[in-house]
């Protein structure tokens, strides 16, 4: 599936805006936003950009639900 640069940006800004407006934490931001959408959990982590992947693997790690990897892939299946 081809995702957009456009659509890819657009969404992660609104993912950056909604974590800054209500403190969400990223993971819980790109949910909401999905089911808002009605967009897949699954297709809304492509839409997102590498920063936004690097702060939801911190997030993950500081709340141990991921193991210390090197792996750029968010665990979304």
């Amino acid at each position: 599936m081809y995702i957009d640069e456009t659509a890819k940006e657009k969404f992660s800004n609104q993912v950056l805006e909604r974590v800054t407006l209500t403190k969400l934490s990223f993971m819980d931001a790109i949910i909401e936003l999905a089911e808002e959408m009605g967009i897949d959990p699954g297709t809304a982590g492509k839409l997102v950009s590498r920063p936004i992947v690097e702060k939801i693997q911190i997030e993950a790690k500081e709340k141990h639900l991921l193991k210390n990897c090197k792996t750029k892939k968010l665990p979304v299946d």
